[in-house]
């Protein structure tokens, strides 16, 4: 199952979307840009400069009503640029995924890892993804559409959430936003 940059990007984008602190900022961003403009058109009309009021007004309305798409646009090439400089050696790389009883290993050009079942903490699915989160932070990404036996990961998740008590999140319209 070879991982490509957008895969690495659906990932970070899911993550980012469901970390408290990404949230908060973005929406302090977009208000701070929209009332910064909201205040500099209000200080132009005060000195008598309509022109400028007007003009910075516009560009209130404007961040209020269009900030949202720059931002996801600016976290989408952030992480895309991230993304590149760090896992451009892991493109293409097949790795090979490996149930056991107790364990989860995959396998690839660089080595072996092997993650303990009891140590997953949740279990992201969206629409063509897999990411399967351990309580040391890392994650392992499986596409749905790029494995070779995708009924068989199904069921190996479906029997880890049973015996484990692991978190499942299942979020098949999910999108970034």
């Amino acid at each position: 199952m070879p991982l490509d940059e957008n895969d690495f990007l659906i990932f970070q984008l899911y993550t980012a979307s469901k970390t408290p602190r990404i949230k908060k900022s973005r929406i302090r961003n977009w208000i701070w840009t929209t009332v910064t403009f909201a205040c500099l058109s209000y200080l132009f009309f005060q000195s008598k400069n309509e022109f400028l009021g007007i003009y910075f007004l516009v560009i209130s309305g404007i961040s209020l009503t269009l900030y949202p798409l720059y931002s996801r646009w600016r976290y989408k090439r952030h992480y895309l640029k991230y993304i590149r400089d760090t896992y451009k050696n892991r493109f293409g790389e097949k790795s090979d995924l490996e149930f056991t009883a107790d364990t989860i290993g995959v396998k690839n050009k660089t080595g072996e890892v092997k993650i303990n079942k009891s140590e997953i903490l949740e279990i992201n699915e969206i629409k063509d993804y897999y990411f399967i989160k351990a309580k040391s932070g890392e994650t392992l990404i499986v596409s749905k559409t790029k494995s070779d036996n995708i009924e068989n990961v199904q069921q190996e998740i479906k029997l880890m959430v049973d015996t484990f008590g692991i978190k499942q999140n299942i979020e098949l319209d999910w999108k970034w936003r």
